[in-house]
């Protein structure tokens, strides 16, 4: 029997003679402490992937063993398929991991919405030794640009299990909406969560000219929803990582509360992408009011990281304002730009008063930002170098391998339009941790946690141009994050498309309802003559 096809490619995959047939019962033993919640879940899967019924105890027949392993590092598994089926692995996250491996091998139909329910699952007689290069290995969702319904992001989370990635990101807030239920600060809901329009597309990256969308766009999450997010995402093996982007990107929190900008502005929840020099007024009242929202964050995020942004932050304003710049001369700092890190500083050391840690965007780096803050480094190497050399826990999220909100490629048929091209091969070439890597780690203190895609959703407006821009590059992205020796592209390519004998990866996305971008390019009907027209008019405006 060929070996299917298995995305992210395992360490060590062994093949023998014949197959295994699953019984329509199968029996269960395991070692590992079953009172887990995520247990139950693990059963449903296995009964749903493999087509059968799980029996405690020994069957006479083939059997499902789960033992421990406490050699083997986290996350790390062994699957051996013979006369039976044997999972080895030291935690529960090993278990997971083997079980999406399992899915795989058991065929397109354990992608598909409905249960396994055809004749019996054939699975390959195989040994497989693997283990996870990164214990990060993340991907951020951007619901505050474009809000995704609740279904949407349970669906993402599956997704992500199911390609053996293991960090959520969830960025909540921003210049152009606010998606977190403060139940201190209604009006981060009632007001900061709605915008009057949305730009779909600009003529030039110098975003001069707007096409517009002609109708207002929002949304927000209860914390009810966003609990059931995190209980879902915590059987899967998934961390959520909330993100409240702090000082700049908050345009949306200052209409909603003007005394949180300089001068008490009166503004509007955002209408433009770009960076908005409309930022935070680093004030004890500002610190107590987002101390609060911190607050209700953790009773719903119990995740180690809280993301406070600190991304993009212009200091036009702090520059330009009396107090402000008094204020920092009274605290000591050499710059008002020192403000930036010791605003989130303080926020910082709330969260740790709480047990908790901040994560950051390079950018907040600085003398005022506590070593331990966790950063993602976003820009090109040289951040990554800077973030290590600064002693900080850092997660490599270089946009020119990992943002995937760029196109794909210069092809006319793109629909999204955005103007940088990240090709499928680069993100999949892509090497976090070079060895110089190591030298700046032991050298300076910080380490690499892991790596991270980026889906930034201003241009992408719904789940069907999600599922293109992220499938099948993050597959790609997965093998990055996974694979402690990675293949070649060309490998990659084969497993993603499968043969004659046997289906590919793309196949199983397929059967997921996955709607990912093809390999040859666009479908026509993707085209955006809108987009086009504008362009076009523009042009003749301005010649």
């Amino acid at each position: 029997m060929q070996l299917p096809p298995l995305i992210p490619a395992p360490r060590v995959v062994r093949q023998h003679a014949d197959s295994l047939s699953v019984p329509p019962r199968l029996g269960f033993l395991t070692e590992v402490d079953t009172k887990d919640p995520a247990w139950q879940l693990l059963r449903h899967q296995a009964e749903d992937w493999l087509g059968c019924v799980l029996t405690d105890g020994r069957s006479g027949g083939p059997d499902l063993r789960v033992l421990m392993d406490q050699d083997l590092a986290d996350g790390a598994y062994r699957l051996d398929i013979g006369d039976g089926i044997e999972v080895s692995a030291s935690d529960l996250d090993g278990v997971r991991h083997a079980w999406q491996t399992l899915r795989q091998l058991a065929g397109v139909t354990a992608f598909a919405a409905r249960p396994n329910s055809v004749a019996p699952v054939a699975l390959p007689a195989l040994s497989i030794e693997d283990e996870p290069r990164f214990g990060h290995r993340g991907v951020l969702l951007d619901v505050a640009r474009h809000f995704m319904p609740l279904s949407e992001l349970l669906r993402f989370l599956e997704l992500m299990a199911a390609h053996k990635l293991n960090v959520l990101q969830l960025h909540l807030s921003d210049d152009q909406g606010w998606r977190f239920e403060v139940k201190a600060y209604p009006r981060l809901t009632e007001v900061a969560s709605w915008r009057a329009d949305t730009p779909v597309a600009f003529d030039t990256p110098a975003l001069e000219h707007a096409l517009m969308a002609g109708r207002p766009h929002g949304g927000f999450y209860t914390q009810e929803e966003l609990a059931m997010v995190v209980e879902h995402a915590g059987h899967l093996g998934i961390t959520v990582v909330p993100e409240i982007d702090l000082p700049g990107h908050s345009v949306a929190a200052i209409a909603a509360y003007p005394f949180l900008g300089v001068e008490a502005p009166e503004v509007e929840v955002s209408t433009r992408w770009g960076v908005s020099d409309c930022i935070l007024d680093p004030s004890e009242r500002t610190l107590d009011f987002f101390r609060t929202v911190l607050d209700e964050l953790m009773e719903v995020f119990p995740s180690p990281t809280i993301h406070l942004g600190g991304d993009e932050v212009p200091y036009t304003r702090w520059e330009n304002s009396a107090p402000i710049r008094a204020r920092a001369e009274e605290l000591g700092l050499s710059s008002v730009g020192s403000l930036h890190g010791w605003f989130l500083g303080r926020l910082g050391d709330h969260l740790g008063s709480r047990g908790r840690r901040m994560g950051v965007w390079h950018e907040a780096i600085g003398e005022a930002l506590p070593r331990t803050a966790v950063v993602n480094a976003w820009l090109g190497a040289d951040t990554v170098d800077l973030s290590l050399t600064a002693g900080h826990p850092t997660v490599v999220s270089q946009h020119e391998f990992t943002y995937l909100d760029y196109r794909e490629s210069d092809l006319a048929g793109e629909p999204s339009p955005f103007w940088p091209v990240l090709p499928l091969e680069k993100v999949h070439s892509f090497d976090p941790a070079p060895a110089r890597v190591s030298g700046l780690e032991e050298l300076h203190g910080g380490r690499v946690l892991g790596v991270q895609a980026q889906l930034w959703s201003e241009y992408l407006t719904d789940q069907r141009l999600r599922d293109y821009h992220a499938f099948p590059r993050l597959c790609a992205f997965a093998e990055v994050a996974w694979c402690l020796d990675k293949p070649a592209f060309e490998d990659f390519i084969e497993r993603l498309t499968g043969d004659d004998e046997e289906a590919g990866h793309l196949q199983r996305l397929a059967a997921a309802g996955v709607e990912y971008r093809r390999l040859e390019g666009p479908e026509a009907w993707r085209a955006r003559p809108d987009v086009a027209a504008f362009r076009a008019s523009v042009d003749s405006r301005t010649d």
